[in-house]
């Protein structure tokens, strides 16, 4: 009952704060944790052994089954991360729609399975020592972290908005069908604010594969970084036989040390790579759109 109470008291209040956009989201994933304690699937608690980008973090999970990934024998759920600031000892938590993580051997006798398929599992607490991305900067390079293999990493900290102060960021553990997998962006606590805020603006709504969710299948969505020209790229695909880039180019304010969008290029190929389409949106420094300009050119 303890448990119920802390995970509803908790996604109440966030759902209350959130802004509207961001309502519907938040109540399907209320429904999933509230589908796992109907099922009496108990929390997890993982504690990390040492402190993370100058946070002790402690997680509370909730299995809703297997990892829908070929060849995996993980298990994911919803779980509720709490970051404690080792300084000021101040909490901040966020929401991990799909987390994972290995269950230590001796763990899975807590963990009840009927004809191979898990049922439901008892409340454990386990100490897990964190894993960090091999990259400093993870992004810069697609085929660079390929070569370095792949470990999941359920979250990590990187500045991803050229303000020199890391963000954090979430990687979901399903992957796509060809590689990648969905992140989340936060802004990390500062002097206007004691919690992490989702950063809710393009281009960080649409970051994926940053961390590569199966790089031997050759991603085909994915998002890299280029920090000396101060860009965000998007990659994907447009359709058949076809592929596109969303370019996202960033200015120095003018009146902050951070940098502001001022250009977006969306670049889409097709018909076998015949037909190129081009659309540049140039924006003011309050973020408005105040140019669009579209162009379409044949190959050959």
């Amino acid at each position: 009952m303890t448990k119920t109470i802390l995970i509803f008291t908790l996604l109440f209040n966030l759902i209350s704060c959130a802004k509207t956009t961001k309502i519907e989201s938040l109540k399907n994933e209320t429904e999933i944790i509230k589908n796992n304690v109907e099922q009496e699937n108990n929390e997890i608690t993982i504690k990390y052994s040492t402190p993370i980008k100058g946070y002790n973090v402690s997680v509370k999970w909730l299995i809703r089954g297997k990892l829908e990934v070929q060849w995996s024998e993980k298990f994911s759920g919803p779980a509720i991360l709490t970051f404690e600031n080792i300084d000021t000892k101040e909490e901040s938590w966020v929401l991990h729609p799909e987390f994972t993580i290995d269950i230590n051997e001796e763990n899975l006798k807590y963990l009840t399975f009927k004809n191979g398929e898990f049922v439901k599992n008892q409340s454990f607490t386990q100490i897990s020592k964190y894993t960090k991305p091999k990259l400093e900067k993870v992004g810069t390079t697609h085929k660079e972290e390929d070569d370095l293999g792949y470990t999941y990493i359920p979250f990590f900290f990187q500045d991803v908005d050229f303000d020199g102060i890391d963000e954090l960021i979430l990687t979901y553990a399903t992957t796509y069908e060809k590689g990648g997998s969905q992140n989340k962006i936060f802004k990390s606590p500062g002097y206007d604010s004691l919690e992490f805020s989702e950063m809710t603006n393009e281009p960080y709504t649409n970051f994926s594969g940053f961390y590569q969710g199966n790089p031997s299948a050759d991603a085909y969505s994915y998002t890299t970084i280029d920090y000396k020209n101060k860009t965000i790229t998007h990659h994907g695909l447009s359709g058949a036989g076809g592929s596109g880039s969303i370019i996202y180019e960033f200015k120095k304010s003018q009146t902050e040390d951070d940098y502001q969008l001022f250009k977006k290029t969306d670049t889409n190929n097709y018909e076998n790579w015949e037909i190129n389409e081009t659309t540049i949106y140039k924006y003011d420094n309050y973020g408005k759109i105040i140019n669009v300009d579209k162009t379409k050119t044949t190959n050959g």
